[in-house]
């Protein structure tokens, strides 16, 4: 029997991308030897995303959504989405297509081959990795928050090139019977701080220019990010 896949993709005004983001996962998911399951999580989208999701999923079985009436939030989305999730693997990607498809193949390939490893980042600062947009800000925000993060969770970030990746797999014991209680939209920080795991594995991708819609990255979302910083840096003091 193969084995079953579950990837979770938290939405919010995604309305214009998840119908092209959609058929681009089958058809790389479809190609590989496993069971998948794509779900959405949207957090009552005004433009309707959870709608044009249930039209998606009306026509294709492995498609399913989760419509939050009463809940905000990228990481604490993709959490309730591992919840109601089958699969043995589970993973998340973003909605705005600027996550590369594509990478889930040698990311499934990596864990499925090496059974020590138990997740796999798709990391922009390993070799091979980048940012598309030719932007000096777009190019310098994420390094800026690494290094607000060893500065904070030093311990956290040496663990991986790109802590901060919202596009990474892992096998579902990783976080089996922990308590997640993520912080803003930094899923993976959350589970490297939480998580019971052997070997870490980083494929390199190429960050994408964002397609259609607006980066829903704010103000509000750096003060989460580093409050994040402060609350992970107790919590591994005291597992430590």
């Amino acid at each position: 029997m193969a084995i079953k896949f579950s990837l979770v993709i938290s939405t919010y005004n995604e309305a214009r991308n998840i119908t092209g983001l959609s058929r681009e996962l089958i058809t790389v998911l479809s190609a590989l030897p496993i069971d998948f399951e794509i779900i959405f999580i949207d957090d009552d989208s005004p433009d309707l995303t959870w709608r044009v999701a249930e039209g998606l999923a009306g026509q294709d079985a492995r498609i399913k959504v989760i419509r939050r009436m009463h809940a905000r939030g990228l990481a604490s989305a993709v959490v309730c989405g591992w919840g109601n999730s089958r699969g043995e693997i589970i993973g998340v990607i973003d909605g705005d297509l600027q996550h590369p498809v594509e990478t889930l193949t040698a990311m499934i390939d990596k864990l499925l081959g090496d059974h020590e490893i138990d997740i796999v980042v798709a990391s922009r600062f390993t070799a091979g990795g980048g940012i598309s947009k030719n932007n000096f800000w777009q190019r310098s925000r994420p390094r800026l928050a690494i290094l607000l993060g060893f500065i904070f969770a030093p311990k956290i970030f040496k663990l991986v090139r790109d802590p901060l990746s919202g596009y990474f797999i892992m096998r579902r014991e990783v976080i089996a019977n922990r308590q997640l209680r993520p912080l803003g939209y930094k899923i993976l920080l959350e589970v490297l701080t939480m998580g019971s795991y052997r070997k870490i594995y980083e494929v390199p991708y190429v960050f994408e220019a964002r397609q259609d819609g607006k980066t829903k990255a704010g103000c509000k979302q750096y003060l989460l990010y580093l409050l994040q910083l402060i609350t992970l840096r107790r919590r591994q003091k005291q597992l430590s």
